[in-house]
């Protein structure tokens, strides 16, 4: 199938298809709610419970400012979906960035802008 109409097929909810891989990249925010919750345009599994909506709003809470509380939301909500399994990952990548020992200013943060502040030194 092409690529486009497998797209759509799959946001569409086709009968046809039953089960389908597929791979996305993730956005530098680490909240789960932008593949899992009722409202994600990628959740295509289209998979919704009252109990994983509860654990997804408490990734990104108030509460969540706070990093141990975060930290402790997401182990919950890693616990529910490995027991419930309804996505299985069946691949993942990785990105390695090989950066010389003279090129300073350069950060690995999703956050930066190494171009206005990398530089080289002799």
């Amino acid at each position: 199938m092409e690529f486009n109409n497998w797209v759509q097929a799959v946001q569409s909810d086709d009968p046809k298809i039953d089960v389908f891989e597929g791979g996305w990249s993730l956005s530098s925010e680490p909240s789960p709610n932008d593949l899992y919750s009722a409202a994600a345009p990628y959740n295509m599994a289209r998979f919704v419970s009252p109990v994983q909506s509860k654990l997804l709003a408490d990734i990104d809470s108030e509460k969540a400012f706070n990093h141990k509380y975060r930290v402790d939301a997401f182990r919950k909500w890693q616990k529910w979906m490995y027991n419930e399994a309804y996505v299985v990952p069946t691949t993942n990548s990785y990105s390695i960035t090989a950066v010389n020992k003279k090129v300073t200013g350069w950060s690995l943060k999703p956050s930066a802008t190494n171009w206005f502040s990398a530089g080289f030194v002799k």
